[in-house]
């Protein structure tokens, strides 16, 4: 039966997955998520977040599409301030200095599963927290990420 299976089996490796560092620009996470998409036979594939590691290779967050959405809505603030009054811009030191993607990633907060857990364990740590991304790890060391649509795709061999 399909749902005994461990995450490991359904999970996106990670060396397949896009992957970047703490200390990488908003603009760079972009490309790098841009650069997951592909075309064929006139369908978009790719990814819809990302993993963030720290430079000592460990998993620090994830960035997802929703986080770009955050940071053009921040970006679209500045703007305004900029055009308004300029005393304005001492409240907001913040979107100052270097924009990088801890500025909009989601900290994983312990939101992990581990490689041998159960797709069905998987399934409610998802609808539990409500996310889309659910990051693997072996111990400590991050190794792949399941989606919804992984989950989704193993309920429809269910429903077979």
């Amino acid at each position: 039966m399909p749902i005994t299976r461990l995450v490991r089996d359904i999970m996106v490796p990670i060396e397949e997955y896009p992957v970047v560092y703490e200390d990488a620009t908003i603009m760079e996470a972009a490309k790098t998520l841009r650069e997951s998409f592909h075309q064929k036979d006139g369908t978009w594939y790719g990814f819809q977040s990302l993993m963030v590691l720290s430079r000592k290779e460990e998993l620090v967050g994830i960035i997802t599409l929703k986080s770009f959405l955050v940071a053009l809505q921040m970006r679209d603030f500045l703007e305004h301030m900029l055009k308004g009054d300029p005393t304005g811009l001492f409240f907001t030191p913040h979107l100052f200095g270097d924009f990088n993607v801890r500025k909009i990633m989601r900290p994983l907060n312990l939101i992990t599963i581990q490689e041998d857990a159960t797709v069905t364990e998987a399934l409610v740590v998802i609808v539990k927290n409500n996310i889309n991304s659910l990051p693997v790890l072996s111990g400590k060391k991050p190794v792949g990420m399941v989606r919804t649509i992984d989950l989704f795709w193993l309920v429809g061999e269910l429903l077979e």
